[in-house]
């Protein structure tokens, strides 16, 4: 019986997707040679999510070897999960559009803006219209500060 939140490496599970990387997770190097100290529960999902991912520990590939030492691809471990890229919105990193998803999940559909100067007059008006009624104001440009003088 288990009673550590973090088993060392022998103590893991290697066929465990959540104990897979577990010890491997803990005290992750930080800012002036200190460990990062997190809690067990997500040292199991990120294990769980590296595994999805198709990674493999060489302990755990060593034991899939034959007594030649080769491994059929057939027993390593397959991708379950991909990254996919915000489907609408700012294409950065921090755009919480973008997510893990199943490997065999379609990519969505390339959202794309059309160019307004294409548009006929009456479309433009007609899509400035929508944009007022949305609440978008056009901005007004920015005026140079001016310094007031005060003289009493």
């Amino acid at each position: 019986m288990r009673t550590k939140p973090i088993p060392s490496q022998a103590e893991c599970d290697p066929e465990s997707p959540e104990e897979h990387f577990l010890w491997a997770l803990r005290n992750m190097p930080s800012f002036a040679g200190s460990g990062v100290i997190t809690h067990s529960g997500f040292l199991r999902t990120w294990s769980k999510h590296l595994w999805e991912c198709g990674f493999a520990h060489r302990d755990y590939l060593e034991g899939l070897a034959d007594e030649d030492g080769n491994i059929h691809v057939s027993q390593l471990p397959k991708q379950q999960i991909k990254f996919q890229e915000a489907f609408r919105g700012p294409q950065h990193t921090y755009n919480n559009a973008a997510r893990w998803v199943r490997a065999d999940s379609p990519d969505p559909e390339v959202m794309s803006i059309p160019d307004p100067a294409q548009f006929t007059q009456q479309e433009q008006y007609a899509l400035a219209y929508r944009l007022h009624q949305n609440g978008i104001r056009i901005p007004e440009e920015a005026k140079p500060t001016v310094a007031e003088e005060f003289n009493d």
